[in-house]
C-alpha cells in the first residue's frame, strides 16, 4: 500500500477558522485503489473535501471526488482508478459556505497490473546409454522468473514403452529397455506449471545402445554377436543355413561332414569340396564319398626331418624370437608346401603354447606378440610337409629362455607395458569409475595415434592377463596403415570355456566405415567376422574361439592371444600417396584421428602381396645368417 501525505495552509475565512496545516496521505492498496489521509485541522472544521485531476486538467472545485460528513473523518479511499494514469490530489477544509485554500498537491500513478510470466521447462540434455542401465531424467533446471513451479509432469512420447518412476517430480527415472543391434531412441516430455497456472513443455531424447554384455539366453555369448540370442545352445551359423553350428553336422555346407574333415585336417568351416588336398587328381568330396584318405598320395616319399638351427639353451631371447631351420630336402623332389611349428613348456609337448601350420613361414617362423611369457623355458620343434602332403618326422627338440620382466618392459608385472600406462583417473569405457579401480579392464596409451584404449572381458570364465599397444611397422606387410596401431591382449579361459567375448573401448570415436582387422602371415589383412561396433563408434565387441580365427597361438589350450586393429576403407589422398610408396609411418593425429587402412590394398582372396613374400625371404636369410654367427661365436 502506497502512502501519500499532503500539507496545505487553511485560509482564515471567518472568525471561527484558525490557520492550520493539513496533511494528505495516499495509500495504495490494490492496483487501481488509493487511500488518502491527512492531519485534523485545529480548530475543527465542519468537514473536508477531496479534489482530483489528471495531467493537463484543472480541479473542478464545484465537484469534489469525496466529502466528509464530520471533522473526525481525515481519511478516504478512492476506487476505480485507471492503472497507469497519473492522478493529482488536494484537500480543502470547509465550514458552511467557507472553504480553505488547497493543501499541498500530491500525485499518484496506480501501477499496471503485473502480467504473470510463464515458467521455463528444462528437460535436460540428450543422453546415450546402454540397455538395462538405470536412467534419470532431470528437470531440476526448470525455473519461473516471477514465482515458483507448482508441479512437474514427465511423459514418454516415443520408443519402446518404459515404466517411469517419480513422473510427477523434477527427477524421474526408468530402466533402459533391451534393444536390437541398431539401438533405439526414446523421447520424453516434461511439463512444468507455475503458481499462477501457466505451463511450459520441453523434450529430451535418450539413445539406447546395444550393450556388449547383454546375454539374454545365458550362453556366454552377448546378444551383439549371437545369431541365436534366445537359444542357449547356439550362437553361430557359418554357412547361413539357419541351423546353428552346434547342431549342424556340415558347417560349411560342402557335402562333407565336419567330423570327417577334422579327422583329415581339412577346414570344416570352408567349402573345400572341389579342392584336392593330396594332389592325386581326386577331389576332397570324391575322397569323402569313397571313404579314402584325402591327404595322402600313395607312394609319396615324405621330406627329410628338419634340422634346427639351434640357439644356445643358456641364451635368453625376446618375446618374439624367430625359429630357424636348415634348408628343406625331399628325396622325390616334391616342393616344400607347409611347415608345422610347435612350442611347449614341456619337453614332451603335452601342453602346447603354439601350434601353427604355415605356407609362408617355411624355414623361419617369427613368434607373434604376447604368445610367450617372460622368464620361461620353452621347447620347440618343426616338421615339413610337401606338395603331396607327405609329412616329415619331427625335428629334434630345441629350447630357449625368454627375457626377464624388467627387460621386457613390464617391471611391475601388471600386464601393461610400463611405457604405455595411463593416468590412474582414466575412464576409457566411460562407466563413471576410473579404470584403475575396476578389476576387469586394462587400459593403455597407444604407441600411435595418441589414443587411450581399454580392453575388458564381456563374458564369464575369462581372465584378462595382459594388453599391449603394437606399432604398425612391426607387421611384415607395409602396404597398410592403422589409426592407432594394433591392440594385443592375452586371455586365460576357465575349464570348459572355449569362446570369449571382449570389448575394446576407445577414448575417441572411430570413423563410421571403420572395421576391425586382423593380420596373419598366412592370409595377410582380413576383416574380423565376429566384431560389432557400438552405435556411438567408441567401442567394438568381438567373439573369439580358443584355437580358432583370431587366436594367435593356433591351439586349443585355454589361452587366447589376439592382436588386431581398427581400420577404415577411406583414407585421405595424401595417405594413399604415401601407401603407394610403401610409407608405413603413422599420422601424428591426436585422439586416434590418424590414417586408416585402405581396403583397396587388401586382396579379397586373402593372398599374400608379393612385397611381403620378398620381405619374408629376406628376413629368413638374415635370421639364418645370425644363427650361423651365433654358432660360430660359441665354437670360437
Amino acid at each position: 500500500m502506497i502512502l501519500h501525505r499532503l500539507r496545505s495552509r487553511v485560509e482564515i475565512l471567518s472568525a471561527l477558522i484558525v490557520p492550520a496545516i493539513i496533511f494528505f496521505t495516499a495509500l495504495y492498496s490494490m492496483a487501481a485503489d488509493v487511500t488518502l489521509a491527512w492531519d485534523a485541522n485545529d480548530p475543527e472544521p465542519e468537514g473536508y473535501r477531496v479534489f482530483v485531476r489528471e495531467s493537463g486538467a484543472s480541479y473542478n472545485y464545484a465537484n469534489p471526488i469525496w466529502e466528509s460528513d464530520a471533522a473526525s473523518e481525515t481519511t478516504c479511499t478512492l476506487i476505480g482508478l485507471t492503472e497507469g494514469t497519473t492522478y493529482y490530489f488536494v484537500v480543502r477544509a470547509y465550514e458552511g459556505d467557507l472553504e480553505s485554500a488547497d493543501s499541498e498537491e500530491v500525485s499518484y500513478t496506480p501501477a499496471a497490473a503485473a502480467v504473470n510470466q510463464a515458467p521455463v521447462a528444462e528437460a535436460g540434455g540428450s543422453q546415450s546409454v546402454y540397455e538395462e542401465a538405470a536412467i534419470t531424467l532431470d528437470g531440476s533446471a526448470s525455473s519461473d522468473a516471477d514465482g515458483s513451479i507448482a508441479s512437474y509432469l514427465w511423459a514418454q512420447t516415443g520408443g519402446t514403452a518404459v515404466a517411469l518412476s517419480s513422473a510427477a517430480t523434477a527427477q524421474a527415472s526408468f530402466t533402459a529397455p533391451i534393444v536390437d543391434l541398431a539401438g533405439e531412441t526414446l523421447t520424453f516430455s516434461l511439463t512444468v506449471t507455475d503458481d499462477e497456472g501457466e505451463s511450459d513443455t520441453d523434450t529430451v531424447t535418450v539413445s539406447v545402445l546395444k550393450s556388449s554384455s547383454t546375454d539374454v539366453d545365458g550362453d556366454n555369448v552377448p546378444d551383439v554377436l549371437d545369431l541365436f540370442p534366445n537359444d542357449p545352445a547356439e550362437w553361430a551359423d557359418n554357412d547361413g543355413d539357419g541351423i546353428g553350428d552346434n547342431a549342424d553336422t556340415d558347417d560349411d555346407n560342402d557335402g562333407m561332414s565336419d567330423t570327417w574333415e577334422e579327422n583329415y585336417g581339412l577346414d570344416p568351416l570352408t567349402d573345400d569340396a572341389d579342392l584336392d588336398a593330396d594332389g592325386d587328381g581326386v577331389t576332397n568330396l570324391d575322397e569323402y564319398s569313397a571313404d579314402s584318405d584325402p591327404t595322402t598320395v600313395p607312394g609319396n616319399t615324405a621330406p627329410d626331418a628338419p634340422t634346427i638351427e639351434e640357439v644356445s639353451p643358456a641364451e635368453t631371447v625376446s618375446l618374439t624370437p624367430v625359429l630357424v631351420t636348415a634348408a628343406y630336402f625331399d628325396a622325390d623332389n616334391d616342393a616344400h608346401f607347409k611347415s608345422q611349428w610347435q612350442i611347449s613348456t614341456d619337453s614332451d609337448f603335452a601342453t602346447l603354447i603354439l601350434d601353427k601350420t604355415s605356407k609362408v613361414q617355411l624355414t623361419a617362423y617369427e613368434v607373434g606378440k604376447m604368445v610367450l611369457d617372460v622368464d620361461t623355458v620353452y621347447y620347440w620343434r618343426v616338421r615339413f610337409i610337401d606338395t603331396d602332403n607327405g609329412v616329415s618326422e619331427w625335428s629334434e627338440t630345441a629350447t630357449f629362455t625368454t627375457i626377464a620382466p624388467e627387460t621386457a618392459g613390464d617391471a611391475d608385472l601388471d600386464g601393461i607395458p610400463d611405457s604405455q600406462e595411463v593416468d590412474a583417473a582414466a575412464d576409457v569405457n566411460e562407466d563413471g569409475v576410473a579404470d584403475s579401480l575396476e578389476g576387469d579392464i586394462m587400459s593403455l596409451n597407444t604407441v600411435e595415434g595418441q589414443t587411450m584404449v581399454g580392453v575388458e572381458p564381456s563374458s564369464d570364465g575369462i581372465t584378462l592377463v595382459s594388453v599391449e599397444s603394437i606399432a604398425s611397422d612391426t607387421i611384415s606387410d607395409p602396404s597398410v596403415k592403422m589409426g592407432f596401431g594394433l591392440i594385443g591382449f592375452r586371455l586365460y579361459l576357465a575349464d570348459g570355456v572355449t569362446t570369449a567375448t571382449v570389448k575394446i573401448s576407445f577414448n575417441t570415436r572411430v570413423p563410421a566405415d571403420a572395421q576391425l582387422y586382423k593380420y596373419t602371415e598366412e592370409n595377410g589383412w582380413q576383416v574380423y567376422a565376429n566384431a560389432v561396433f557400438a552405435a556411438n563408434r567408441k567401442s567394438v565387441t568381438l567373439l573369439l574361439e580358443d584355437g580358432g580365427a583370431g587366436d594367435e597361438d593356433g591351439v586349443v589350450n585355454g589361452v587366447i592371444v589376439d592382436p588386431s586393429g581398427v581400420s577404415s576403407s577411406t583414407v585421405a589422398n595424401e595417405d594413399s600417396a604415401s601407401l603407394s610408396t610403401g610409407d608405413t609411418s603413422s599420422s601424428g593425429g591426436g585422439g586416434g584421428g590418424g590414417c586408416f587402412i585402405s581396403s583397396t590394398l587388401v586382396s579379397t582372396d586373402g593372398s599374400t602381396p608379393e612385397i611381403k613374400q620378398i620381405w619374408l625371404q629376406f628376413r629368413q636369410t638374415i635370421e639364418r645368417f645370425w644363427a650361423a654367427m651365433i654358432r660360430w661365436s660359441a665354437a670360437n
